[in-house]
């Protein structure tokens, strides 16, 4: 009878996926159901009725219901729906059906009427969407979504995504990068695993400014060590170069701060570095914005966006892309000219990589 039982409740369990998947268009073409709830109270609970009979003749069953979760999640952001790598400043507007999931970011319902249809409850204009939460404009609406930071987002529907004037491109600064070598993502699969939205830490900063001077092959060819205990597999060749080269210090003896968030002024004194105009020996970070604007590699409005904030991997793209303009103190050479004449990329690389960015720079 026992056997009976728990066959019988995973065969209701595996069924209760279909179902799940089945309402409101749940599939993989439509995934009203979200990420989140997938991930959360109903993978829990289908796993805890699952788990709670460990009798061997439910084995099969069991694996079934969670081969079944897992294809679910993975075709949640399947063909139907499209995404959008929005600026900071950036629109995404519709009528009603519009559907829209912030995959990561900031965004705000600035207009209109929405349903956030994973909480079940309305959103209120001013308000900002959950990350993973699908909301859906109201009928006899029309809405816009203002993204307060960089945002990846999939929608479905009739919508439209437009930067706004005044804004810096991050993802055009990011994606050129990346084409050149110079900029990688973060693997997670979120906005082409660039993850803007988030910050910088010590240890991408430090990969990043190696990669700018033309570094990396020799870095990674290193045979030096490092007296850092806390720098992970993937930094440890760079950390061991800027070390021997007096680069970069560690925050302690033997400390590194490799997951730390790094500071716009402790970015910036790197780029200085990349490009001529400050030394390893420079262990004061208070003027290092200050001393950026004196020499050109900062403007005026970058300047007041530093201040404002912390540095974010958005932040970081968008400086080195126009690091690469600025002419490398004691010489006639811009940074990016120094690269191609080292081999880091060509001209035609260069101008590629530069037909991407939509957006002039902030002055």
């Amino acid at each position: 009878m026992k056997k009976q039982l728990t066959a019988a409740a995973l065969l209701l369990a595996l069924a209760l996926c279909r179902t799940a998947a089945r309402a409101g268009g749940g599939d993989a073409g439509d995934p009203l159901i979200s990420r989140s709830y997938l991930e959360g109270a109903f993978s829990q609970s289908i796993a805890a009725a699952a788990d709670s009979r460990a009798d061997e003749s439910g084995r099969t069953l069991r694996a079934a219901v969670r081969r079944r979760l897992e294809a679910m999640k993975e075709g949640f952001l399947a063909t139907g729906q499209r995404t959008a790598a929005m600026n900071p400043g950036g629109t995404l507007s519709g009528s009603t059906g519009l559907s829209v999931t912030p995959l990561a970011g900031e965004l705000t319902l600035t207009r209109g009427t929405a349903v956030d249809v994973t909480a079940g409850r309305e959103i209120a204009a001013g308000e900002k969407l959950a990350v993973n939460h699908r909301c859906v404009v109201a009928e006899g609406s029309s809405a816009v979504f203002t993204a307060g930071s960089p945002v990846a987002a999939a929608y479905e529907g009739d919508g439209q995504a437009r930067d706004a004037a005044g804004f810096p491109d991050c993802w055009g600064a990011a994606r050129a990068l990346r084409s050149l070598g110079l900029f990688r993502g973060t693997g997670s699969g979120v906005g082409e695993g660039l993850d803007l939205h988030l910050t910088l830490s010590r240890g991408e900063g430090l990969a990043l400014f190696i990669r700018v001077l033309g570094e990396e092959d020799e870095a990674m060819a290193y045979t030096g060590t490092h007296p850092f205990t806390d720098v992970p597999s993937w930094l440890d060749r760079y950390a061991a170069w800027a070390y021997g080269r007096g680069y970069a210090n560690g925050v302690a003896p033997t400390l590194f701060g490799s997951g730390r968030p790094i500071s716009a002024a402790e970015f910036e004194e790197l780029l200085l570095r990349a490009l001529g105009y400050s030394t390893a020996g420079v262990d004061n970070y208070a003027t290092s914005l200050e001393r950026a604007l004196e020499c050109g590699a900062l403007t005026a409005g970058e300047y007041e966006l530093l201040r404002e904030g912390p540095l974010l991997r958005a932040h970081a793209a968008y400086l080195s892309y126009y690091a690469l303009e600025t002419p490398a103190g004691g010489s006639g050479q811009t940074l990016a000219q120094r690269l191609e004449a080292g081999g880091a990329f060509t001209a035609g690389e260069l101008a590629d990589a530069r037909a991407g960015v939509s957006a002039p720079r902030i002055r």
